[in-house]
C-alpha cells in the first residue's frame, strides 16, 4: 500500500521538476469529465499559522477523506513537538528539510531530508522540524479528518 503512495508523489515531484515543459502545451484543448488540472501559475498558496503558506490540491484535511496539499516552508523556520491524528506521506519537492522525533524539539536529532525524499508521518507520532537558508516545498498525501497537536 505505501508503495501506491510513494508512485504517487513520485509522480508529484516529476511533474513539478518539469514544470517549465507544461507551459509550452496547448492550453485550449478541452478536458474529459472529471479531470483536475492546477498548473503552477494557478496555485492558491493560504497562510497558514506560523508563517508557512499551503496550496490544496485535493480534498480538505479537516474532513473525512483523501487529501494532497504544498506546504512552503520559509527560511529559518521551525516548527516544534507536536503530532496529528492520521498517518501522513511526504515529499520534499525543493530545498533541504530537517525532521526530528521526539515530544521536544532537539536540534540534535534532527535528519536532513534533502529535495526528493519520501518519508512518512505515522499517526500520533511525536515530531518537529525546520529549514535553513533555502526554506523547502513539501508534498504531503493523508486521509483526514487531521489536525496539529502542539506538544510544547
Amino acid at each position: 500500500m505505501h508503495y501506491r503512495y510513494l508512485s504517487l508523489c513520485v509522480m508529484m515531484y516529476s511533474a513539478l521538476n518539469f514544470m517549465g515543459i507544461s507551459s509550452s502545451l496547448a492550453t485550449d484543448i478541452p478536458l474529459p469529465p472529471g479531470v483536475t488540472l492546477v498548473k503552477p501559475n494557478e496555485m492558491k498558496w493560504e497562510p497558514s499559522p506560523g508563517g508557512k503558506q499551503q496550496s490544496y490540491l485535493l480534498g480538505d484535511p479537516r474532513k473525512a477523506g483523501p487529501y494532497i496539499y504544498l506546504v512552503k516552508w520559509p527560511a529559518h523556520d521551525k516548527a516544534l513537538a507536536h503530532t496529528h491524528p492520521d498517518t501522513r506521506y511526504g515529499m520534499v519537492l525543493s530545498g533541504v528539510h530537517y525532521i526530528g522525533y521526539g515530544t521536544k524539539y532537539d536540534e540534535s536529532k534532527l535528519h536532513a531530508h534533502p529535495a526528493g525524499t519520501f518519508f512518512t508521518e505515522p499517526a500520533n507520532t511525536a515530531h518537529f522540524g525546520k529549514t535553513e537558508g533555502e526554506g523547502a516545498i513539501l508534498y504531503f498525501f493523508g486521509t483526514g479528518p487531521t489536525g496539529v497537536f502542539p506538544l510544547e
